[in-house]
């Protein structure tokens, strides 16, 4: 053996023994006198990130990453791509992976970390696609799956970001951040029971969780207070009571019988409540103590003169709604009574109500949350009405 080469394996000796300043003293000389041993450069990188030395290590590792495959190419390349991301040289770091997620077959780590470090990027679309393929490519990596979820929640798409979460727990039950961001995005749709649930599994497992105890203790108080507040499930009586209804001063007029259903259910009824500009259309189930006692199903709120509602400033259900800006905003008559009544139908706080409400403007079909189904659709029955068939928000229990 050379003298170089008894210096290498000297020094190597010395890391694996755990003497990192004689190990990396001894590499240092090595390369010093042979600059083109790739694979001591990369012992010496790895060194160096042990005592993260991230300059040197991306110095070093950069030295040691050679064109081509191999197992050995793949690890500089993470390696090399690591120290970068730990620099903040998030662009380098995706360019060095990208060259390594080419070398076939793809490592799924290379797949994984490019998508870790484009959501880093904000290039959420992007990362999306390359976490989906390494989720294929490791189904067993919950890290993976974790991170997919974070980037579809980036790109505001909660349902495939739940999904992404569920198979996350799926791979790694223990994994206590997944659960935890299960929990918040299940919350964040209104499924408080469920979001519960993923905490009392975490907690089962860890009992000390303290982030895991605090949500659990927030989301029950936010379900109670939910649960008191909404107006679906409940009767005709609370409904007088809300806001909806007494600052409109809708009065109760007919009640007619409800559309018979293909599945024969028991007979349901709609009661007509009238203001000035609007009307509410109550669906009650089927009585249980007399007239009114039915729970509520659904609320259908229609304006009967739009351009006149929309035009006038509310001064009835004084709605206040921050902007993007931050800056508060007047709303028209007919947002204020739209959003009072999202708000006092599932039980939410105003900020939610609008950014529901907000979604079926901007074209959503449909939006969930907390076990109701908000669209807007015409009304039944008003067909025969001054102006022809109406149109108005409804919002009712998800089926």
């Amino acid at each position: 053996m050379t003298s170089s080469g008894a210096q290498r394996a000297r020094a190597l000796d010395l890391l694996g023994r755990g003497d990192m300043a004689g190990g990396i003293a001894g590499l240092e000389g090595h390369v010093a006198g042979a600059p083109d041993d790739a694979g001591a450069w990369l012992a010496l990188g790895a060194a160096y990130a042990a005592e993260e030395r991230w300059a040197d290590a991306a110095r070093a590792l950069a030295r040691g990453v050679e064109p081509g495959g191999g197992e050995e190419q793949i690890e500089a390349r993470l390696a090399y791509a690591r120290a970068l991301v730990r620099l903040g040289r998030l662009d380098e770091a995706a360019a060095e992976l990208r060259r390594g997620a080419a070398i076939e077959p793809p490592d799924p780590r290379a797949l994984r970390e490019l998508g870790v470090v484009l959501y880093d990027l904000r290039l959420y679309d992007e990362a999306a696609r390359w976490l989906a393929r390494a989720c294929e490519a490791a189904p067993e990596d919950a890290r993976a799956a974790f991170a997919l979820g974070l980037a579809h929640e980036a790109r505001r798409e909660v349902a495939p970001a739940i999904a992404a979460y569920r198979e996350a727990v799926r791979r790694a039950p223990s994994f206590a951040d997944a659960r935890l961001t299960l929990a918040d995005a299940l919350a964040s749709i209104g499924e408080h029971e469920r979001a519960l649930g993923e905490l009392e599994a975490l907690l089962a497992r860890e009992r000390s969780h303290e982030q895991a105890a605090r949500n659990r203790e927030v989301l029950q108080r936010a379900l109670a207070e939910m649960r008191a507040r909404r107006l679906l499930g409940k009767t005709e009586r609370e409904l007088a009571r809300s806001a909806l209804v007494m600052e409109a001063q809708l009065r109760r007029r007919e009640a007619r019988a409800a559309p018979a259903t293909a599945e024969g259910a028991a007979a349901r009824q709609i009661v007509r409540y009238t203001a000035p500009l609007l009307e509410l259309h109550v669906t009650l189930d089927a009585p249980n103590n007399g007239p009114g006692s039915g729970a509520i199903e659904a609320l259908h709120l229609a304006l009967t003169d739009p351009d006149r509602a929309a035009r006038a400033e509310d001064d009835v259900f004084k709605v206040t709604v921050i902007g993007e800006d931050g800056r508060q905003a007047p709303v028209s008559y007919a947002t204020g009574a739209s959003l009072t009544l999202v708000r006092e139908a599932i039980g939410c706080p105003m900020t939610q109500a609008s950014a529901l409400y907000t979604s079926l403007l901007k074209g959503s079909p449909s939006v969930d949350w907390g076990g109701a189904t908000l669209r807007f659709a015409s009304v039944p029955g008003t067909g025969g009405a001054p102006g022809g068939e109406r149109h108005g928000l409804l919002v009712g229990q998800r089926a």
